[in-house]
């Protein structure tokens, strides 16, 4: 299968987005399939121009790089070049099966070339990766100006989260049947074996015998890290010696949060080690027993699934896309709110038949998001986007 993807947004540049895109395309050249990638990333800061290479992942990566303010992934023409490519596919015999478009909430290369890839006549799936929130009015209001909706694209979105605002867009135009077959949960991959790891039990850790409660996160406020402290300070105050936490992460309220830990008197519970590369956070997993996730807004919240096929246990807000992939109970404690979280937290360290056997289950569950699982539910969701084209 030849297989385009169209992203604002791929690496070099570092977030879920361009991980998620880049980790799909590679999955899919090492499954057999001719993989390319049109993105305005360019590939180091201040590069532009247009240029193709072929990376060691055997993916094939078409760069429309321009030199914008603050190093945005922006082109002003990115259109233009995006149809320009497929064309040029065509007349070398390399049409595309299908063209794989990805979004979070503004991505304009992305926005702007959905209609003429369906003018082309090939099969679109588009991916929304992020949450919309207050942004559904806004794109309702484009939809009745453009009709967008009823074009023949597959729609998809990473988590029942981001697909609902989808849905009821697309199902006020074409009805709740049509938006239900039309609209689907394509889940981000993540490498389960990868993410098996040996494990030290709570007696042989040099760190000692406490609950390990870890997290690894943006320390920004859409990630709630500092309801998540306070909700560790508060279950430690009630559970005094019986757990340690490490949050493991970088941004713009890391220092903030330092000064809190300091000052409320917890750098002996609590530790904030800034950013760790996924080497340092197997280490660090390997000694761990739990892993928080505070946001609400998540659209899938890949770290704590990561987290999770590591064999710890989870603590997630019960609102989040990451709760969409877990059972209370089974492998994680959900909740409704911060003062829950702390409870959960509590419950965990006072009652460790509970969290062994979540930790058990972890160990050796079957999980919905690895790769075999994911790029099947991806080739399935590109069929029902050819079909849409012989309509």
């Amino acid at each position: 299968m030849r297989i385009t993807h169209v992203s604002d947004s791929y690496l070099p540049l570092l977030g879920g987005i361009e991980t998620q895109v880049a980790r799909l395309a590679r999955r899919q050249a090492d499954a057999g399939h001719d993989v390319e990638v049109i993105t305005t990333t360019p590939a180091r800061p201040g590069a532009h121009g247009i240029t193709t290479g072929r990376g060691d992942d055997g993916v094939t990566v078409h760069r429309v790089a321009a030199r914008v303010p603050g190093g945005y992934p922006v082109h002003p023409r990115s259109t233009r070049h995006v149809r320009g490519r497929l064309r040029a596919a065509d007349a070398e015999g390399r049409r595309p099966d299908v063209v794989h478009l990805h979004m979070g909430v503004l991505a304009p290369t992305t926005q702007a070339a959905l209609r003429p890839v369906t003018r082309l006549g090939l099969p679109a799936l588009l991916t929304v990766h992020s949450v919309w929130d207050g942004w559904e009015r806004a794109f309702a209001a484009l939809d009745g100006a453009a009709r967008w909706s009823a074009w023949p694209v597959q729609w998809s979105a990473v988590s029942e989260l981001t697909a609902a605002p989808l849905r009821r867009i697309v199902g006020r135009r074409l009805g709740a049947a049509e938006a239900d077959a039309r609209v689907s949960v394509l889940g981000n991959g993540i490498d389960v074996d990868a993410w098996r790891l040996p494990r030290t039990e709570r007696g042989d850790r040099a760190e000692g015998h406490e609950v390990h409660v870890v997290s690894a996160t943006r320390f920004a406020p859409r990630k709630r890290v500092l309801p998540m402290l306070e909700a560790i300070a508060a279950a430690a105050g009630r559970a005094p010696g019986a757990l340690v936490a490490t949050i493991g992460g970088d941004g713009p309220q890391l220092a903030e949060a330092r000064a809190w830990v300091r000052d409320k008197g917890l750098s002996d519970v609590v530790r904030l080690v800034g950013r760790l590369s996924p080497t340092e956070l197997k280490r660090l997993y390997v000694r761990a027993d739990v892993f928080v996730a505070p946001a609400v807004q998540d659209a899938f919240g890949i770290a704590a699934l990561e987290a999770q096929a590591a064999g710890l246990a989870v603590v997630s807000r019960s609102q989040s896309g990451v709760a969409e992939r877990l059972v209370d109970g089974r492998d994680a404690l959900l909740v409704d709110d911060d003062d829950a979280m702390a409870d959960a937290l509590v419950r965990l360290a006072r009652q460790p038949d509970l969290l062994d056997a979540i930790i058990a289950h972890n160990r050796t569950a079957d999980l919905a998001t690895s790769w075999p699982r994911v790029l099947a539910d991806t080739e399935a969701a590109y069929r029902r986007a050819a079909t849409l084209t012989q309509r």
